[in-house]
Formats: structure tokens, C-alpha cells, sequence
């Protein structure tokens, strides 16, 4: 292993069992900026206990995700504007070819549109696009593209029915330490 990959492995090392235990959103921020260089929008809110691992991860202003969320970012993951991302989502860009004899990997870049709410312990499969405004219910397996403004439940997913598109809300979850406890509230 080359220095370059060895330092780089400590820093997600480091990202996913110290800086996602810290309980302040403006550090945790500031890490996956500037030491991960992630692009991370303005009014994000990363919260505690989230893992992240390769290169290419985007997320966008006002997106929301929640804790203990895997990101897969190795093919690269970008996540839209206002996207509500529930606690313990996996969003995947590479798995293995179940074909191959020598367990090959595969995948490619994940995409998730702005106006998106992914429910609870969904799990987003590798090179899937959402498209803006789309609902993945709770638990949902995402194993394949999602139409824009349309609800998508089950494993697999599939789509039912469409989405309101009149969305008046800003994405906005910050919380006091690992609680639902939220900063501003009396």
C-alpha cells in the first residue's frame, strides 16, 4: 500500500469511528470538507454516526441525513437540494457481480434528486438515479431508477402512485447531541 492510500485510509478511518461521534454539526462539516473534500451544500445537516467511504460524495444545500446513514461514495453518490434522508439509509455506488467466479465488483455513479425523502433503513443500489421530488418508503430495496415525483415502496421497489409536487419546505434537522432533542427548540 502506497503512503498516499495508507494516509487516505486513516482519514476515512478516522471520519467514520471519531468525527461522526462528535456532536457538533459545524466539525463534522468542516472534516468531510476539507479533509475528505466532499462538496457538502450550505444549511446541510450531516448527523451523528454516519459512515462514508470513497471519493466521490456530493450532497446538496438544505439535505438532511440522518444518523448512522451509509454512503458509498467509491463510484460516486450526489444527492440533491432538500433531501430528507431517514436514519440508517444505505446509499450504495459498487456491489459485486453475482455472475462472476472471481466476485468481481461493479456498479456506478448513484444519483438522488433534489425534493427527495428516502424512509427509514432503505437501501439504494448501485448506479440508481431518483429523480427529483420521488418518495422511497421505509425499508424499501431501490433497484432501479425511480421516475421524478413518484412514491416507491417494497423490495424490490417499485413505484405506485405520484407525489404532490406543491413541496413548501426547507429541509432543516439539527439536533442537540444523538437526540431528537432540536436546536432552537424550548
Amino acid at each position: 500500500m502506497s503512503a498516499g492510500a495508507f494516509i487516505r485510509a486513516a482519514e476515512f478511518a478516522f471520519a467514520n469511528h471519531v468525527v461522526a461521534r462528535i456532536p457538533s454539526f459545524c466539525l463534522r462539516h468542516a472534516y468531510y470538507r476539507h479533509v475528505l473534500r466532499y462538496a457538502v451544500g450550505e444549511h446541510a445537516c450531516i448527523h451523528m454516526g454516519c459512515f462514508f467511504t470513497g471519493n466521490a460524495v456530493s450532497i446538496g444545500s438544505n439535505t438532511v441525513i440522518n444518523r448512522r446513514c451509509y454512503i458509498d461514495g467509491r463510484m460516486g453518490v450526489s444527492i440533491g437540494d432538500n433531501c430528507s434522508i431517514s436514519p440508517e439509509v444505505y446509499i450504495l455506488s459498487m456491489d459485486h457481480d453475482p455472475q462472476s467466479p472471481d466476485f468481481a465488483t461493479r456498479g456506478g455513479q448513484t444519483a438522488i434528486g433534489h425534493n427527495v425523502w428516502i424512509g427509514a433503513r432503505a437501501i439504494v443500489r448501485a448506479g440508481v438515479a431518483i429523480g427529483d421530488g420521488a418518495v422511497i418508503g421505509a425499508g424499501a430495496v431501490v433497484t432501479r431508477d425511480v421516475a421524478p415525483w413518484r412514491i416507491a415502496v417494497g423490495n424490490p421497489a417499485r413505484e405506485i402512485k405520484d407525489r404532490n409536487r406543491d413541496v413548501r419546505y426547507r429541509c432543516s434537522y439539527r439536533t442537540w447531541f444523538d437526540t431528537d432533542v432540536q436546536v432552537g427548540s424550548g
